[in-house]
């Protein structure tokens, strides 16, 4: 295997403001991305969108992620035991497609550190005619909810106005991949050619492991980044960075009584940037209690942007205690229970004192979103203490026990999806899960608890796990060369 090419310091802090990356891979020739567009040309003409089985339909696709830049910068970004989730999409912009409304594709508490990166991948020249597909750079930390119908009035939140000056379209030649933040606000662009075709890849990829060092190339005289490059997103990139670098150093922020005074004001600005910068700099500040009172805002924007602020107050013991004050209070309240759940997930072995609290209110809340969130703080706040990690595991695999096809939900299945990647995450100490991870691989309706359910599986790794895992892949393996006109 090749050996990937890390970033460096800049590449990720520009990654980190920005939410982009460019990458040309240095390994696949002009010929192999012909070769891929003409096989995915045929197999939607002859056959429709394979959807999620476009790479074992063209297993060719994966030596894109194999090439070293990508496979350096995804290492990166996300720590060298990442993995690629089990959704996966060709998209096709057809001659005559019009634009795509702006959104972002997960709601409604995404991730400010970095645990998602989406990668898009082109094997055709892509001009400005044939429909490119557009970001909106910076727009990754905005916590609006822009997964709208368009046939509908947006939030008030969202500004769906074209902005020329700072919006980018990834005009680009055949071959190139791009990485983007999972969050940011992004669109396909009309195709005004009259018989162009142009195809996307898209692949998402997650962190598995929470980050203790740089897993970039690193320069240990940039350790300290003050992020002034970033402007208003200045004290979310220096939070994120100092994240990612394993959290080892305390941020302090200096400042005087009128910046909390403004700080305060601007919670409640019209512009979201403002407000994301006021919340972050009054956590940094140890401002906190007025971001734990917007936790019990009516509007729900106000309460995602201050549970995004109280992430950076992970090393705050009273932050962290009058959270769970809260969380006891409000453990029946939705709106309040998740985003104090999340606030923990985030924060990871930081908040290993919340554990107890989170395995109680996996147990006895009614909101499939809230026990969302549980299982998500389950599998970021780990213990060592085996029989703390037994009592995880059996309250994840309870989780994935709980499915009824005719009641699921939308957040039940997601609480299972979360729970299978949770036990994914402890790996080799679930291996008690094993036998209700093999139910859920062969017998769960939802796609997506079988893919994290195969993952942990595979992350357990005892000579059990893996023989589940092979023979589950010999049964279900795909034919690439299996068509409708080849069909032994």
């Amino acid at each position: 295997m090749n050996t990937p090419y890390l970033l460096t310091d800049k590449q990720v802090q520009n990654f980190l403001i920005n939410g982009y990356l460019v990458l040309q891979p240095i390994s696949l020739d002009a010929n192999f991305h012909s070769s891929i567009f003409t096989q995915t040309l045929s197999i939607f003409n002859d056959e429709g969108n394979p959807g999620n089985n476009i790479l074992p339909r063209i297993p060719q696709l994966q030596n894109v992620f194999n090439d070293p830049v990508v496979s350096g910068a995804l290492e990166s970004l996300l720590g060298p035991n990442y993995t690629m989730q089990p959704h996966r999409f060709p998209h096709l912009t057809k001659p005559g497609t019009e634009d795509q409304p702006w959104h972002k594709d997960t709601k409604p508490l995404r991730h400010h550190q970095l645990r998602y990166v989406m990668a898009m991948y082109y094997p055709q020249d892509v001009p400005l005619e044939m429909g490119p597909t557009a970001i909106r750079p910076r727009s990754q930390y905005d916590a609006a909810d822009w997964v709208y119908d368009i046939n509908k009035t947006p939030s008030e939140d969202i500004d769906t106005k074209t902005d020329k000056q700072h919006d980018v379209r990834l005009v680009c030649t055949a071959g190139t991949v791009v990485l983007i933040h999972y969050d940011i606000v992004h669109k396909g662009t009309a195709n005004r050619t009259k018989d162009s075709y142009r195809f996307m890849f898209k692949f998402q990829f997650n962190k598995l492991e929470e980050p203790t060092k740089p897993t970039w190339n690193h320069d240990p005289t940039n350790a300290v980044y003050d992020a002034a490059d970033a402007d208003l997103l200045q004290p979310i990139v220096r939070h994120v960075w100092n994240w990612m670098m394993g959290g080892t150093m305390m941020i302090r922020q200096s400042f005087i009584e009128q910046d909390i005074i403004n700080w305060k004001t601007q919670l409640h600005n019209k512009d979201s940037e403002t407000r994301l910068n006021a919340a972050y700099n009054l956590a940094l500040s140890n401002e906190y209690h007025v971001l734990i009172e917007q936790l019990s805002n009516n509007k729900e924007i106000y309460r995602l942007e201050a549970a995004y602020a109280l992430t950076a107050c992970r090393y705050n013991k009273n932050v962290i205690n009058e959270l769970q004050t809260l969380f006891k209070k409000e453990e029946k309240n939705e709106d309040q229970a998740y985003c104090i759940a999340f606030i923990f997930s985030e924060m990871g072995s930081i908040a290993l004192e919340t554990l107890p609290l989170l395995l109680h209110v996996l147990k006895i809340s009614d909101s499939w979103l809230v026990k969302k969130y549980c299982c998500q703080a389950l599998g970021t706040i780990q213990s060592n203490n085996q029989t703390d990690v037994g009592i995880v595991v059996r309250c994840l695999t309870q989780i994935l026990l709980d499915r009824d096809q005719q009641l699921d939900t939308e957040n039940r299945s997601h609480a299972r999806i979360t729970a299978a990647l949770s036990l994914a995450k402890i790996g080799t100490k679930a291996a008690e899960a094993i036998p209700v991870l093999k139910d859920a691989l062969y017998f769960d309706q939802n796609r997506y608890v079988n893919g994290n359910a195969l993952l942990a599986l595979e992350r357990i790794g005892t000579s059990e796990a893996l023989k589940i895992v092979l023979d589950y892949l010999k049964t279900s393996r795909w034919c690439a060369k299996t068509n409708a006109s080849s069909l032994f």
